[in-house]
């Protein structure tokens, strides 16, 4: 069946991150020549408590882990049954990062190649539905007494791996298992000929999950290279994409401009569960300059900001309260500025930082109004809304038929075709910070591309 060492693996554990979740039960069969050569099974002493779900799951409580071994006790001899062997796992990526992360705890690397059989299953039984461990067992009756734990589900693995090579036989076995080898990294719904038909120009992609759900929305300016490195990664939340991704839809865009409005409004529209940064906020925390008897002073307000708002007076945009806050403190420790005229202190009189020597008493007029205005504005530079540089409108290209995309005050108006005329008219213009950052870098580097629109 296989050609060389297998190990096929099963852990049960404390939760689904890696990092947050320790390993409760882990199981290894070794396989050479078609032969188990050696079998390993224990409960570990995760310690920690076992949820009650998990309970549920696996029948594993707390006080069947006590006195268990700890990872650390069966290490070398994990290590020893399965060097040399490919790693087999369903959903391989998840047992995998438990046993690499426990590895790494113990300041060892453990890098093994990697084979699914939920990928194994799609390719060689492609007609089915479902390739959960459950749906295997359950469609090639394989004879299991308990299930979710550690060996039980291992040797349902190997069953179903020995009746896959005597339905297809070793060419087209073999052939299956090779190809995976060789795009190891890959999730196990998806195809390698998915991932070869997307191109590496710039564009949008869109995971979908089983049901067709959008899970999340990306770009690049080369596409196949950034959904590639989603599927390498090791980090938790790319793990969980990883094991829900089914499907893959990927938008040519053009240009990078195009890329970077179309990622923002799909976010926007489809809200998947994975996009954290780009998501709209209804309201911002905005830090809002104002004037007190000619210092320069801050307050944050929360609200949305409207395309006919003094842009020139926000000196910050943050997603809370409390982000603007913690920067307000920050700038104000570092460039020795009066905690009262930045809204962090009410009172009358000094503020408090004036008697500790941290403010130089702008609060009492001792400090010159024109030496403290200079601080406040290198202070706040970095993080301000930019002044528009624009006498009215403009428009930029954003694909390769000659459509480009109109802007005023950072904000999208719309988008014109390539005779000029007016398309996509249901664009409602607001700004949204994300938009505004990635069009304001975009036009500072792409001057030659902008062009001015009359009234």
């Amino acid at each position: 069946m296989f050609e060389y060492p297998v190990v096929f693996v099963d852990i049960e554990t404390t939760g689904g991150s890696y990092r947050s979740s320790r390993i409760l039960e882990v199981a290894v069969i070794r396989v050479e020549e078609g032969k188990i050569v050696r079998e390993f099974s224990t409960l570990l002493n995760p310690e920690t408590h076992v949820p009650a779900f998990i309970t549920s799951i696996t029948g594993i409580r707390s006080e069947d882990t006590r006195g268990k071994p700890l990872f650390s006790e069966i290490a070398a001899e994990l290590e020893d049954i399965m060097k040399g062997a490919v790693f087999i796992a369903h959903n391989v990526r998840f047992d995998y990062s438990f046993i690499k992360q426990e590895f790494a705890n113990l300041g060892q690397t453990f890098a093994p190649r990697l084979l699914c059989t939920v990928r194994l299953s799609r390719a060689l039984y492609a007609a089915q539905k479902g390739h959960s461990l459950a749906k295997l067992i359950e469609r090639h009756q394989i004879p299991v007494t308990e299930r979710h734990r550690a060996l039980e589900d291992a040797r349902a693995m190997l069953h179903f791996t020995q009746i896959a090579f005597e339905e297809h036989g070793y060419e087209l076995f073999n052939e299956a298992v090779g190809k995976q080898l060789k795009t190891q990294s890959l999730p196990p719904h998806i195809d390698a000929a998915v991932i070869s038909g997307i191109e590496n120009v710039p564009g949008v992609y869109i995971f979908r999950d089983e049901s067709r759900l959008p899970i999340y929305v990306g770009k690049s300016i080369t596409m196949r290279k950034r959904v590639m490195s989603h599927f390498q990664s090791t980090d938790l939340k790319e793990l969980k994409i990883s094991q829900q991704v089914h499907s893959i839809e990927t938008i040519k865009t053009g240009s990078e401009l195009a890329a970077l409005i179309m990622e923002s409004k799909l976010i926007k529209e489809l809200q998947p569960v994975y996009n954290r940064l780009l998501r709209r906020a209804s309201q911002y925390a905005l830090l809002i300059r104002s004037e007190r008897d000619e210092y320069r002073s801050l307050s944050i307000t929360m609200g949305a900001i409207d395309a006919k708002d003094d842009l020139s007076k926000i000196y910050g945009i943050y997603r809370t309260k409390m982000q603007a806050k913690n920067r307000l403190e920050e700038i104000t420790r570092t460039f020795s500025l009066c905690p009262k005229l930045m809204g962090l202190e009410k009172g009358r009189g000094a503020c408090f930082s004036y008697s500790l020597g941290r403010c130089k008493g702008a609060c009492i007029g001792e400090e010159a109004t024109g030496l403290y205005n200079r601080r406040f504005e290198i202070a706040l530079e970095s993080s301000k809304v930019a002044i528009w540089d624009y006498p009215s409108a403009v428009s930029v290209p954003v694909n390769e038929e000659g459509e480009r995309v109109v802007i005023n005050n950072w904000i999208i108006q719309g988008f014109l075709n390539a005779d000029g005329e007016a398309i996509i008219n249901d664009i409602e213009p607001s700004f949204d910070v994300d938009e505004y950052k990635l069009i304001r870098r975009f036009l500072k580097q792409n001057r030659l591309l902008i062009h001015p629109l009359n009234n």
